[in-house]
């Protein structure tokens, strides 16, 4: 990220999203970093453009909600490091949930974004989404309302009806932001839909890191607005430099990179977003069972649906597999039942929009584990405990410690912090090196003859 961060910054995005949950699992899980220290490296090179975080509502890392005053604190330390936007969304779109990332976001004054998740279920028209809407602009004061199509669902006719319905809500007093995947193909005719339609700004991937699971490309988004008529303030030869420097990185790291996906009408199925399917094809590649990927898929449809119809962004698509999963694999459905779907039909995750399927409730009930009480406990406060615990050491540290646990924060390194890298295969820094170390020695050579003469 260092070495091109400050191109970045220079080529002219509106904010760029420097982290989410799935980043700081990413620097603690995997490279023992500290996350918050790769957003202070990251805020040292980009100076002019706003660094974005998102928040899912209250469940910060867990799948259930959390106390407000740990959820508060998550959205301080970003703030206090360097992000200067944070983009709040739950999947349920249940106000509650929001009120307190999006009031301590408002009080430190960062510019805030409501994510309003797509979904193809009865009763998610466009009139209840312009209500969401502009409930985050009058009851919440967030200065931008993003329609979030995770899973790449939406139609150009639903766009033609859904971005104006939105727009007409939140008039002036915010901006409209549009962000689709690209897993149908249609992610890119989407954006530039969304464009005409009144959106002011779409989120994008500079490509390679475009399109397939991910988000319309940059270079082409900017190139297409233009040939329709609007003005695009990006430098689009900065953003050839950076897709040239992803795409040499990404070869030289042995990296998938996006591939633009062919129409594939399954998705409005499952609706699963997609970040999610990327983790999904990872996981069951892992356990040897992509063979069983269409099965699971379908699985995760009908799933779904008698879940509720979930807007499938995080944690949904996690939970809603993990059943499919066991379904596929058990043979009788909801014979066996992870903790995380009884605590979502129980209310754990706050008021459902649909009603679970009355059946399908009973069988999770009965099957699943009986250490997870029909009745929500009441969700108490845990920065008192946490300080008695954890005394001397900063709000950093405390809240890294309450996530991943000591063992995880005790084995954090210090992250590399070195504006250069190598982009050459492995092989050519190999006949290079042993190429100097031919010059080397015949430099050397020669001033040993030269001295014996």
């Amino acid at each position: 990220m260092l070495p091109i961060a400050e191109r970045m910054d220079r080529a002219g995005f509106l904010s760029m999203q420097a982290i989410a949950l799935v980043q700081f699992d990413a620097s603690v899980l995997f490279l023992n970093q500290d996350p918050f220290e790769r957003i202070r490296l990251l805020r040292e090179r980009i100076t002019h453009t706003p660094m974005r975080g998102a928040v899912r509502s209250n469940l910060m890392r867990g799948f259930f909600p959390v106390a407000d005053d740990i959820s508060e604190l998550f959205v301080e330390r970003q703030i206090a490091n360097g992000i200067r936007d944070i983009a709040v969304f739950d999947a349920l779109m249940c106000s509650e949930n929001l009120a307190s990332s999006i009031g301590t976001a408002r009080r430190l004054g960062a510019h805030v974004t409501l994510g309003l998740g797509y979904n193809i279920a009865p009763g998610y028209d466009d009139a209840l989404y312009a209500s969401k809407a502009r409930e985050g602009v009058e009851r919440f004061g967030v200065q931008a309302v993003a329609l979030a199509d995770a899973a790449g669902i939406l139609t150009i006719e639903r766009v033609r009806t859904l971005v104006p319905a939105l727009k007409l809500a939140i008039g002036d007093n915010a901006r409209l932001e549009f962000n689709t995947h690209c897993l149908t193909g249609l992610g890119p005719l989407l954006a530039i839909e969304a464009a005409v339609h009144g959106a002011d700004s779409i989120l994008t991937a500079v490509d390679p890191l475009a399109n397939g699971n991910s988000l319309p490309a940059s270079q082409m988004i900017a190139r297409n607005l233009r040939e329709v008529g609007f003005d695009v303030v990006v430098d689009d030869r900065l953003l050839d430099e950076v897709g040239d420097y992803l795409g040499a990185l990404a070869e030289r790291e042995g990296m998938p990179v996006g591939v633009p996906a062919e129409y594939e009408p399954s998705h409005y199925i499952t609706q699963y977003a997609g970040g999610a399917m990327s983790n999904l094809e990872s996981q069951l590649k892992l356990a040897g069972m992509m063979d069983r990927m269409p099965a699971v898929l379908e699985e995760i449809g009908r799933v779904r649906v008698e879940l509720g119809s979930p807007i499938m962004v995080t944690p949904y698509p996690a939970i809603i597999s993990a059943q499919a999963v066991m379904n596929v694999l058990n043979g009788e459905r909801y014979k066996v039942v992870p903790d995380e779907v009884k605590k979502y039909v129980c209310g754990y995750f706050g008021e459902l929009p649909l009603p679970v399927d009355a059946n399908v409730k009973d069988r999770i009930i009965a099957n699943g584990s009986k250490d997870v009480a029909l009745i929500p406990p009441v969700i108490e406060p845990v920065l008192p405990g946490l300080r008695q615990r954890y005394k001397n050491i900063g709000d950093d540290e405390l809240l890294l410690r309450y996530m991943y646990g000591d063992e995880k924060i005790n084995a954090l390194k210090p992250t590399p912090a070195d504006d250069s890298y190598g982009l050459r295969h492995p092989v050519v820094d190999l006949v290079n090196g042993l190429a100097q170390r031919e010059r080397k020695a015949q430099v050397a050579g020669s001033g040993f003859s030269l001295s014996a003469n």
